[in-house]
């Protein structure tokens, strides 16, 4: 081929182009305490400790769940945010063992906070159900708002 034996490395990805780092560069001396907790991270919608960039002077809204039900409900949530987000961060990093780890974390802490949810207030899926009752019917539904916020 055309690149073939040469000792040149070219790399014409299009981070490469832009001036941003590649997948190469940013594994070399990686410090992985990047990452924020789960809730935070869910709040402002990415767990990196140094990328939120706020649009003019405002900032995300701090959700205070009103009641039991929400303040679980609010926990699975920020659980399966992080979870995606450390996902979506292994696909370019999957030599990083503390994201590894911290991903094998948030799983067993949403394991847990579904858990919790689904014996106190039902399922939260449709694989959720169990006993002789099809409970995944049963009021309230994410839309009824009971007194607190409609949106957790």
């Amino acid at each position: 081929m055309l690149f073939d034996n040469n000792d040149i490395d070219l790399d014409f990805s299009l981070l490469n182009l832009s001036g941003l780092k590649t997948s190469k560069d940013m594994n070399m001396n990686y410090d992985s305490n990047i990452f924020l907790p789960a809730k935070e991270g869910f709040l402002r919608g990415n767990l990196f400790k140094n990328e939120y960039k706020p649009y003019k002077n405002l900032t995300y809204i701090n959700i205070r769940p009103k009641s039991d039900r929400e303040a679980k409900l609010f926990t699975v949530m920020q659980y399966a945010f992080a979870i995606t987000d450390l996902n979506l961060y292994l696909d370019t990093h999957p030599d990083d063992l503390n994201a590894i780890h911290l991903l094998e974390n948030m799983i067993e802490e949403r394991r847990k906070a579904k858990k919790e949810f689904v014996d106190s207030f039902g399922p939260i899926t449709i694989g959720g159900t169990k006993g002789n009752k099809f409970e995944w019917i049963q009021n309230p539904w994410p839309w009824d708002n009971m007194g607190g916020n409609m949106y957790v």
